[in-house]
């Protein structure tokens, strides 16, 4: 029995370039030129879904339609970027609070560089999995993935528990990002705390961090983070990682290396490995290869999309990899720490907090908005929501050491079951609990008079169509037992595994 599929999703049925198959609400055409959908004879049929939800759709290596390109601007969740400025998105997860707590929890070096290899190679297999989803199931957002697999089976009646369930998706999308920024806050204020106790005799927590959160909310206004202050500060952290590593590594050959006092308020599942998974944690891979095949689309750029951005998204790892990579050879060997006051010190402490506080932007930038009242927003000009979005930030990085402790666990939790779990999850989910989305070749066609009288020539468009679709499944089943065995052999059970040990260390098992 064929499968049907959704009149918004394309499968390899649309790849056949200059076929003039329609979807049912299309008029017919002449049998002579196409098959009718609703043909019988035909060995592959297209039956109508029930399910006609709008997603987002955009081309791949496979699969190509002519689109309105301002309408798929239009509903991308970030605007389309220049190859450059998502190699750049990528690559600036990897350089934040996790790399710059490796030196202080790594004692063993070979322990220590097989961490930061399998995260790496885990890191790179979620974000294909994650790209591989979204052309897929054609959604833009993180959020509409993880819509499909858990919405899928409630009826479009029941509208309200569907619009639950995607608040729910996106507050959670949002509490990860809030206590994330929290977090890189409060490790920018850890870092430079301490020299400002010996510049100024009052306690200046509060005067510190309210400066540091007016000074990051410069930037975090912006609409987009195509905007030109998002992509320089992003930027501009990524060289302050660079010229913090260097300094501690000149630290280290002189003999006067000190570990920088960033988030003092450690929780109980932070060591070293759990630092260099949070290191190779990600973010918003789904809407970056959007925004990457969201370009308008042109002969040149039209049919390696998807190989692009999976390009991108190695080199990018391989680049973190080699950039963290020194931190690991140098923590196992610490030198004899120096005063506080000494310059290097004073140097290796602020270019430490400044990538933090940096990478601020970007995540906010990226961060839903927070309701607000139509009224208020039109009585004020200033955008309501941002604010109270930094305000929440500031007030968050202001929290009693042992509500931060616990804020940080939440944090790491959060971040690492949606880089490494939640993809895996989701994999199985659609694949071996979902219908297909592809039309199935029937095992044998009907005997209508139509059959009977009128057979098929050698050469026609039904057999042709046969050919194409024996040949992309063949194709996609080699890909797809690939990824079964790297998702149910290794992303699932490591997963599993440290679900396991974040639940009995919470509850002080071990």
């Amino acid at each position: 029995m064929a499968h049907a599929i959704s009149s918004n999703r394309r499968s390899s049925f649309d790849s056949l370039a200059g076929s003039s198959i329609t979807s049912p609400t299309s008029p017919p055409y002449s049998p002579i030129d196409s098959i009718s959908v609703f043909d019988s004879s035909s060995a592959l049929v297209l039956l109508p879904s029930q399910d006609d939800e709008d997603s987002f759709e955009f081309s791949s290596d496979e699969e190509h339609d002519e689109h309105d390109s301002q309408l798929e601007i239009a509903k991308l969740a970030i605007p389309p970027l220049p190859a450059a400025t998502v190699f750049l998105y990528l690559l600036a997860p990897y350089l934040r609070l996790g790399v710059i707590l490796v030196p202080n929890g790594i004692t063993s070096l070979k322990f220590g560089l097989v961490n930061l290899f399998v995260a790496a190679a885990l890191s790179v297999f979620s974000r294909n999995l994650w790209f591989l989803l979204a052309r897929y199931l054609r959604k833009s957002t993180a959020e509409d993935i993880f819509f499909e697999v858990i919405a899928k089976g409630i009826s479009r009646a029941k509208r309200r528990r569907r619009e639950r369930i995607r608040l729910l998706l996106f507050c959670v999308t949002g509490s990860l990002r809030i206590l994330m920024t929290s977090m890189y806050l409060r490790a920018s204020v850890d870092s430079v705390y301490p020299l400002l106790l010996e510049v100024l005799p009052v306690q200046t927590r509060l005067i510190a961090t309210l400066a540091l959160g007016l000074l990051i909310s410069v930037v975090s206004f912006s609409k987009s983070l195509a905007a030109k202050q998002v992509i320089c500060t992003t930027w501009l952290s990524i060289i302050l990682y660079t010229a913090w590593l260097a300094a501690a590594l000149y630290n280290h050959m002189t003999g006067t290396a000190m570990s920088s006092p960033i988030l003092v308020q450690h929780g109980v599942l932070w060591n070293g490995t759990t630092s260099i998974a949070f290191a190779f944690a990600t973010s918003l891979t789904v809407p970056l290869s959007v925004s990457l095949a969201g370009r308008p689309s042109t002969l040149s750029n039209k049919t390696d999309r998807g190989t692009y951005f999976q390009t991108l998204s190695i080199l990018s790892t391989i680049t973190a990899t080699l950039l963290i990579l020194p931190s690991i050879l140098t923590a196992s060997s610490p030198s004899v720490p120096e005063a506080l006051s000494d310059t290097r010190n004073i140097i290796l402490h602020v270019l430490g907090s400044s990538p933090l506080l940096l990478s601020i932007p970007a995540v906010l930038v990226s961060t839903p908005p927070l309701p607000v009242p139509l009224a208020a927003r039109r009585v004020c000009k200033l955008d309501l929501s941002k604010t109270a979005l930094i305000l929440v930030v500031v007030s968050l990085s202001l929290a009693p050491p042992s509500m931060a402790t616990s804020l940080n666990d939440l944090t790491l939790l959060l971040a690492l079951g949606g880089t490494y779990f939640l993809p895996a999850w989701a994999h199985i989910t659609i694949h071996y609990f979902r219908r297909p989305i592809s039309i199935v070749i029937p095992h044998s066609v009907p005997n209508t008079p139509q059959t009977i009288h009128s057979p098929s020539p050698p050469h026609s468009p039904d057999a042709l169509l046969q050919r194409k679709e024996r040949l992309l499944q063949r194709r996609r089943l080699g890909r797809r037992v690939l990824w079964d065995v790297g998702v149910w052999l290794l992303l699932l059970p490591i997963s599993v595994f440290g679900m396991v040990w974040a639940g009995g260390r919470l509850v002080g098992k071990w």
